[in-house]
C-alpha cells in the first residue's frame, strides 16, 4: 500500500500491491470526471474573480494538491504548467521547504497522470524533495520523504536501496514518536517484501499496520491494509482467509466517503474474485471480475479499463475456454505495453497463459511468439555477462566428453577384434566372450555415473557463477548510485554557494558548473536504474537533461526542448562527453538565444550516420547570427566543447542564419 501525504498542502495518493498501474490511476481519478475542458476556477475551486497566482503560497499548494487528486486527463496539461509557475515562485523564497513541496507535487503529477506514468521521473522529483527537506531538519517530514522515495525505488525494482530508505525513515519516526509515520512505513514494508516474495515478512509488517489502524479507527488505510492482506493470504496458499478478509473489506467500505466508495468497492470485489480463483470457484470469480470491469467501464470508458481484462481471461483459461480467453489476454497485454510501470511477474504470467491458450488451439506460431515474450521477461542482463564463462565451461565439458567417447570407441573396437578371434575357438571360449560383454556393460554404467556427476558439478558451478555475478551487478549499481549521490551533493553545494555570491559573473560560472555536474549525475542515475550497466539510452537521457536545465533556468514555459530521434544506446565513455557537449549547447541557448523572454524551440538529434560515424545536431530558432558573433562569458564552455569534440575524433560546424545550429560528426564510437 502506498499513501503519499506531505505537509497539509499536496495530494494524497493510494497504491495497492499487486494491482496494475492503471488501477491506481483510476482510483485517484474518481472525483468529478468531465468531458468538457474545465476552467482554472473550476480546477482549483476558486471564487469568481480570484486568480491562483494572487493567493498565498500555502493556499496555492493546498489547492494544487486537491486538483492533483481530481485529475481526469482533461486537466493534466494545465496543472503541469501551473506547477512550473509555482516552482518558479517557490524558488524566489529560497526556502527549501516550499521548493520541496512543489517537487513532491511534480512527482505526484507524474504518478497520477495517465499521460506520464514514468517511474524515473517520479523518483527524480521525490529525490530532489528529500535532499531539500534534509536541509530543513524537520524530522517528521524527512521520515515521510524517506518512505516516499523508498516506494519509488520499489517501483524501479531497486529493492536493496528501497529497504535502506524505509528503515532510515522508520528509525527517525520511532525516535520522535511519530506513530502515523511508523504505521505507514509498516504498510510500505509489507508491500516491499511482497514484491520480493518474502511473504512471511510481508505478513508480519502488515499485521502491525492493521492493528495500529484498528486501534486508531482509521478506516481508509485499514481498508487498503486489509486488501494487501488478501493478496498475502493468496500468495501464502490460504485462499479461505483471503476470501474472509475481502468480505470484511466490503463491509468496511460502506463507512468511507461517498466519492471513493464506489471505486474501492470495485477494487475489493476484484480481490475477492482472486480469492475465489485460488479456491477453484471459477464461476464466482468470473462474476466478480466482470462486475468490476463493467462498473469501471461505465465510470471511465472502455479504452481506459483494459487493465481489468487479464483476470477475466485467466478464468476462461482455467476453465479450458481458450478461444474466449485469448482476446482478454491480448487487450490486457496491449494495455500494459504502453505503460512505464507494471508488475513483471503478473505480466510474465499472462504472456505464458496466452501462449498456452494458442498452443491448445494448435496455433503454434502465435504460441511461440508469446511464450518467447514471457520467457524474455525472466532473462536478466547479467546472463549475457556470464554467457562467456558458461560457454567456456561447456566447451571444456564437451571436449572432455569427446575424448572419453574416442577412448571408449577405441576400447570397444579392440574388444570386438578380440571377440572375433575368440569366436573361432571352441565352445569353451564363449564364456570369455560373455564376460567381455558384461565388462563392457559395467564400464558403460560407470561412465554414465561419471557423466551424471559432471552434470551436477556443472550445475553447481553455474549456480555459483549466477550468485557471484548477481552480487557483482548489485555492487556495480551501488557504485553508480553512490557516484550519482555524490554528484548531487556537489550540485547542491554549488547551488548553495551560488546563492551566497553577489557577483553575477561568479554566479554564472557556478551555475554552469552545476549544470555540468548534473548532466553527469543523470548518466549515473540512468546506469543504476537501467538493465544494461554498460550503456545509456540517449533519447530519454536528453529529455531528462533538458527538463533539468529548463527547471534550472525557469524556462519551461518559454522554451521547448525536442528530441526527434530514435532510441540509441551508447557506451559510457562516449555518452559522458556527448552529454557534456549537449549540456553546454543547451545552456548557451537558454542564456542567450531567446532574449526578452521570447519563446523558442531547441531541437536535439543524435543518429548513426554510417557504420562508424555518429551525427549530432543541436539547433535553436533564437536570435541567430548576432548571438553567434557575440560570444559571452568566460569562453570556458567553448573550449570544453572543442576539447570533447577532439576527444571523440569529431568535427564541428556552426551555422547562424536562422537561429543557431551546431553540427558534429564523431568517429569511431560504440553503439549498442
Amino acid at each position: 500500500m502506498r499513501k503519499i501525504t506531505f505537509f497539509t498542502s499536496c495530494s494524497t495518493l493510494t497504491k495497492l500491491n499487486g494491482l496494475s498501474f492503471l488501477w491506481i490511476c483510476l482510483a485517484v481519478l474518481s472525483f468529478f470526471s468531465s468531458n468538457a475542458q474545465p476552467t482554472t476556477a473550476e480546477i482549483y475551486q476558486l471564487p469568481e474573480g480570484v486568480k491562483l497566482e494572487t493567493l498565498p503560497l500555502d493556499t496555492v499548494l493546498e489547492k494544487v494538491g486537491i486538483a492533483l487528486n481530481r485529475m481526469t486527463g482533461t486537466t493534466d496539461a494545465s496543472i503541469k504548467q501551473d506547477l512550473w509557475k509555482l516552482l518558479a515562485r517557490a524558488k524566489t523564497t529560497k526556502d527549501p521547504l516550499y521548493i520541496a513541496k512543489v517537487y513532491q507535487c511534480l512527482a505526484n503529477w507524474h504518478y497520477t497522470s495517465l499521460s506520464s506514468e514514468k517511474a524515473d521521473s517520479i523518483y527524480f522529483y521525490d529525490q530532489k524533495a528529500l535532499m531539500l527537506l534534509l536541509q530543513t531538519g524537520d524530522k517528521e517530514l524527512i521520515s515521510r520523504a524517506y518512505r516516499t522515495v523508498g516506494m519509488d525505488l520499489d517501483e524501479l525494482q531497486q529493492y536493496a536501496q528501497a529497504e535502506i530508505h524505509y528503515f532510515k525513515g522508520l528509525e527517525i519516526a520511532e525516535a520522535i514518536g511519530a506513530q502515523k509515520n511508523i504505521n505507514s512505513i509498516y504498510a510500505a514494508l509489507s508491500a516491499h517484501y511482497s514484491n520480493m516474495k518474502d511473504y512471511d515478512s510481508a505478513f508480519k509488517y502488515n499485521q502491525s499496520a492493521i492493528a495500529a489502524y484498528e486501534k486508531e479507527g482509521n478506516t481508509y488505510p485499514l481498508v487498503r491494509a486489509l486488501l494487501n492482506q488478501t493478496n498475502i493470504y493468496i500468495e501464502l496458499g490460504e485462499p479461505e482467509k483471503a476470501l474472509t478478509t475481502s468480505n470484511r473489506v466490503l463491509k468496511l467500505i460502506q463507512d468511507l466517503p461517498e466519492e471513493v466508495r464506489e471505486t474501492e468497492t470495485l477494487n475489493a470485489i476484484t480481490w475477492r474474485g482472486r480469492a475465489y480463483r485460488s479456491l477453484g470457484k471459477y464461476d464466482e470469480a468470473l462474476a466478480d471480475f466482470e462486475f468490476s470491469w463493467k462498473g469501471l467501464t461505465v465510470k471511465y470508458g472502455a479504452e481506459n479499463t483494459d487493465g481489468w481484462k487479464g483476470d477475466i481471461g485467466s478464468i476462461y483459461f482455467l476453465q479450458g475456454k481458450y478461444a474466449a480467453a485469448i482476446p482478454y489476454f491480448r487487450d490486457y497485454l496491449k494495455h500494459l505495453a504502453d505503460k512505464k510501470i507494471y508488475n513483471s511477474d503478473d505480466l510474465k504470467k499472462h504472456y505464458l497463459w496466452l501462449a498456452e491458450s494458442y498452443e491448445a488451439l494448435n496455433q503454434t506460431d502465435s504460441a511461440y511468439v508469446y511464450l518467447k515474450k514471457g520467457k524474455d521477461i525472466e532473462i536478466n542482463i547479467l546472463q549475457q555477462d556470464v554467457e562467456a564463462l558458461r560457454k567456456e565451461l561447456r566447451i571444456k565439458y564437451e571436449t572432455e566428453q569427446k575424448d572419453q567417447t574416442i577412448q571408449s570407441q577405441s576400447s570397444q573396437i579392440q574388444q570386438q577384434q578380440q571377440i572375433q578371434w575368440l569366436s573361432y575357438g571352441v565352445g569353451g571360449l564363449l564364456t570369455l566372450l560373455l564376460g567381455g560383454l558384461f565388462f563392457t556393460y559395467r564400464n558403460n554404467n560407470a561412465r554414465n555415473v561419471q557423466l551424471q556427476n559432471l552434470n551436477k558439478d556443472l550445475k553447481t558451478t553455474n549456480t555459483k557463477l549466477d550468485q557471484r555475478n548477481e552480487q557483482n551487478e548489485l555492487l556495480l549499481k551501488e557504485i553508480h548510485h553512490r557516484v550519482k549521490n555524490n554528484l548531487e551533493i556537489v550540485s547542491s553545494l554549488l547551488e548553495l554557494q551560488s546563492a551566497q555570491v553577489e557577483d553575477e559573473n561568479t554566479q554564472n560560472i557556478m551555475q554552469a558548473n552545476q549544470s555540468r555536474v548534473q548532466s553527469m549525475s543523470i548518466i549515473h542515475q540512468k546506469l543504476y536504474q537501467g538493465e544494461n550497466l554498460a550503456s545509456i539510452e540517449m533519447r530519454t537521457y536528453f529529455e531528462q537533461l533538458g527538463e533539468s536545465l529548463l527547471d534550472t533556468f525557469d524556462a519551461s514555459e518559454q522554451v521547448t526542448v525536442e528530441c526527434n530521434m530514435p532510441e540509441i544506446e551508447l557506451d559510457v565513455d562516449t555518452a559522458v562527453p556527448i552529454g557534456l557537449i549537449v549540456n553546454e549547447l543547451l545552456t548557451n541557448s537558454l542564456k542567450y538565444a531567446f532574449p526578452d523572454n521570447e519563446k523558442g524551440i531547441i531541437a536535439i538529434q543524435l543518429n548513426r550516420k554510417s557504420a562508424n560515424e555518429l551525427y549530432l545536431q543541436v539547433a535553436d530558432n533564437g536570435v541567430g547570427k548576432p548571438f553567434a558573433l557575440s560570444p559571452k562569458g568566460t569562453g570556458f564552455g567553448t573550449q570544453l566543447v572543442q576539447l570533447l569534440t577532439r576527444q571523440l575524433n569529431g568535427t564541428m560546424q556552426i551555422s547562424s542564419n536562422d537561429g543557431m545550429v551546431t553540427t558534429f560528426v564523431f568517429k569511431p564510437f560504440a553503439v549498442y
